[in-house]
């Protein structure tokens, strides 16, 4: 006997586990097989002060356990959840809308940016090693990353996208749950639901690997959750469900907080109006609700904090005042409203301004449309059931809380998706009246008409433009069709490199991060160098950070220096180099085969070394008064001698300020005259060919110097040029070398 009774033999537990594992197997649904891979990424998080593989180990036995748990607690599943006609009707075109541009891999800002780095990183530990200088531009919660570079891992890097069609698709049984209970035919349903999930800034993103789709899945979960639920009843087990679904979605973007304040607002309100437990209970219940909502990011933030000082480092630092970043309030105000005005007016205002909306200035309206029924529904509330009432709070709150923290699309994916599920409710309330009047009619077909079109204007713009700026299968087939042969192929850009780049890449000690698009490619290059950052963004405001800056280069001055950028970012580059100190002293061409042969990538690839202490910003000014531009130093790193007709060449030329005067890098007031160093070929004093051109990257003070690169292009026919190398202050090269340096080259122009 036990001392609670009767006792617990071996039979009674085999019972007890085919009695859950009959459960878990009825209530198991499409998107559950993805959520385990959430639980993963989250629980590992918890773990990395562990070596990598026991850090898995133990990962995957607690997430198993954790999803096993979520799945039986569920409510049992019903036919209606088995929708054929959902995976047909919405799953097609979607798939369509991934298949558009898909084989071509992904290059957006962001993904590039940081996207890349993160998942890498944090799959194996901490998102920083010690020793770094902020690789990226901020370290935000890297767990949407480690999801995307599990499937890229598992995939390749084309495929590996895929995340967000099959999130999609879990979204889409969401959406069919949330619309039940207006709509009852199946095939209707789920024309409800495309019209629902095809809207442009969700398309956008179904085939990269931007972190903003995996979230939605949960929110609507949370949504149908709180909507399901009595309307005088509070429930627990269902609030703390909703509690960890919440924190999840805000582990996965931090803004997600913002729209999902609204439904956490509900759950308070039930507590105290309808629950039937006492103090001491309720207390217990919220401590377990708010453990469940911080448990997916906390660990997290406890990383961030010790690292700068703010638990959501670099946002908000008006509030938080980490002493490494400016003590700004929001992290980008390009984008919503301006003033108070329009900022709670900016749901609507955004349609006519898709400009301040995101980086794609296209917008179908959807948000605006259902803001604007929205508004409607509070004044005519009584005609409403407390289902749609309720959508409607948590729709215009959450709108006035994202426009008020950024207003931008992206962030606001989630509002999007319950805009659509908002109108399609409004229409079949108003077709099921009991008398159906013309004016209800002619409402509800405009609503359905508005949103047809939106869905039209979606697949417009999804055809012209996405994050990544890709061709699609329409205009491109046989760059799409070439492309298709690197699927399920293309898992490491090293393995396409030749052996002298990689014995190049190799010798690199630190990476210096001195391009904006270039730290989420270097981890592919060299994962085992630590990379420090030189941008002169927002982190190099703060004095704090201009000092741990330096003295990190300081640890790093004896070790091999090298930094890596797109060729069309190196003068930028060359601007964050000099503040930091730093000078480039050697370089080279490096084509990235960007998990292609033929997918190269040109960057210049440059060793640099430590030439002064000082961290800050290099000054820019305009020319005003006459330069002697014929006092500087032009020496050509590597001239050529001889070169075959129609060939490219990078001629590296070191230019030295010895003129005693300061050379300002930005054109006079009247944009007449500017610093350049020019190239061209001339034979018998006659210019062949076109002009190149640079301008200088920062004001040049004397003695300083920097290599700046000119891309060549040989003459088409074989015969003796000049090569001429022109430091002018003028527009063109007409001012004759009495004034400005010239430096020539013989150069002999083979077939």
């Amino acid at each position: 006997m036990t001392p609670f009774g009767k006792a617990f033999s071996t039979a009674d537990l085999r019972r007890l586990i085919r009695s859950w594992a009959s459960k878990f197997r009825a209530q198991l649904e499409i998107g559950d097989t993805l959520l385990i891979l959430y639980f993963a990424v989250i629980v590992r998080q918890w773990f990395y002060e562990l070596p990598n593989l026991t850090a898995w180990c133990v990962t995957s036995v607690i997430a198993l356990a954790v999803w096993f748990g979520y799945v039986v607690s569920k409510e049992p599943t019903s036919d209606e959840d088995k929708n054929q006609w959902l995976l047909v009707i919405v799953g097609l075109p979607l798939l369509a809308a991934y298949a558009l541009r898909f084989p071509f891999p992904d290059s957006s800002f962001d993904v590039w940016g940081l996207r890349l780095f993160h998942g890498e990183r944090a799959l194996s530990g901490y998102l920083y090693w010690p020793g770094e200088f902020f690789p990226t531009a901020a370290p935000f919660n890297p767990t949407p990353d480690m999801i995307t570079s599990i499937f890229r891992h598992a995939l390749g890097y084309r495929v590996g996208t895929i995340v967000n069609f099959l999130v999609l698709l879990w979204t889409a049984t969401f959406i069919d749950k949330l619309l039940r209970p207006y709509v009852s035919g199946k095939i209707l349903r789920a024309v409800g639901v495309l019209l629902v999930v095809f809207v442009e800034q969700i398309l956008f993103e179904i085939n990269n690997y931007m972190p903003d789709l995996l979230a939605l899945p949960l929110l609507l979960e949370a949504t149908r959750l709180t909507l399901d639920a009595r309307e005088k009843e509070f429930k627990s087990a269902v609030a703390l469900r909703v509690a960890l679904l919440l924190g999840m979605a805000v582990g996965l973007k931090l803004s997600n907080g913002a729209v999902a304040f609204p439904i956490v607002a509900v759950w308070i309100w039930r507590a105290l109006r309808f629950s039937s437990y006492r103090a001491k209970q309720l207390v217990l219940i919220t401590l377990g609700a708010a453990a469940l909502f911080f448990a997916p990011f906390l660990s997290f933030m406890i990383w961030v904090y010790r690292a700068t000082g703010s638990p959501i480092y670099p946002l908000y630092n008006k509030v938080f005042r980490s002493p490494l970043y400016p003590p700004f309030i929001g992290w980008d105000d390009r984008w919503g409203g301006y003033g108070v005005w329009e900022i709670l007016t900016w749901p609507v205002v955004m349609f006519f301004q898709p400009v301040r909306a995101s980086e794609l200035p296209v917008y179908s309206g959807r948000l605006s449309l259902a803001f604007i029924v929205s508004v409607l529904c509070i004044v005519l509330r009584r005609h409403l059931d407390h289902r749609t009432k309720l959508t409607t709070f948590i729709f215009v709150l959450g709108t006035l809380l994202w426009s008020v923290t950024m207003g931008y699309i992206r962030y606001g994916l989630y509002l999007e998706l319950l805009s659509g599920i908002l109108l399609i409710g409004v229409c079949a309330i108003l077709l099921s009246q009991r008398v159906v009047t013309r004016w209800r009619t002619a409402l509800a077909s405009a609503i359905a008409i508005l949103m047809m079109a939106q869905m039209g204007l979606a697949t417009v713009y999804l055809l012209r433009t996405e994050w990544s700026l890709r061709p699609t299968v329409i205009t491109h087939w046989p760059d799409y069709k070439r492309e298709t042969q690197h699927l399920f192929r293309d898992r490491s850009i090293r393995a396409l490199v030749t052996a002298e780049d990689l014995k190049a890449l190799d010798n690199v000690d630190v990476w210096i991060v001195s391009g904006i698009k270039m730290a989420g490619l270097l981890p592919f290059l060299n994962d085992k160098a630590p990379s420090v950052s030189v941008r002169f963004l927002g982190l190099l405001l703060a004095p704090a950070n201009r000092a741990a800056l330096a003295k990190t280069l300081e640890s790093y001055q004896d070790k091999q220096m090298w930094s890596m950028v797109l060729q069309s970012d190196y003068n930028d580059a060359l601007f964050a180099i000099h503040g930091a100190g730093l000078k480039v002293v050697e370089i080279r061409e490096f084509n990235i085969p960007f998990f292609a042969p033929e997918d190269t990538v040109p960057t210049y690839f440059f060793r640099v070394v430590r030439e002064k202490t000082e961290i800050a910003q290099p000054p820019k000014t305009a020319l005003e008064n006459a330069v002697d531009t014929n006092a500087v130093e032009l020496n050509a790193l590597n001239p050529p001698v001889v070169i075959r007709h129609d060939t490219d060449l990078k001629l590296y030329v070191n230019l030295i300020n010895s003129s005693g005067e300061v050379l300002p890098s930005l054109a006079s007031a009247d944009r007449q005259r500017q610093l350049k160093l020019l190239a061209y070929w001339t034979k018998d004093g006659a210019q062949v060919g076109s002009v190149v051109d640079t301008t200088l990257p920062y004001d040049f003070l004397p003695d300083e110097s920097a290599i700046l690169p000119l891309p060549i292009r040989a003459p088409t026919a074989a015969a003796g040029y000049t090569l001429r190398l022109l430091f002018t202050s003028e527009t063109g090269i007409t001012s004759g070398s009495n004034v400005n340096k010239t430096v020539d080259f013989e150069v002999q122009v083979i077939p």
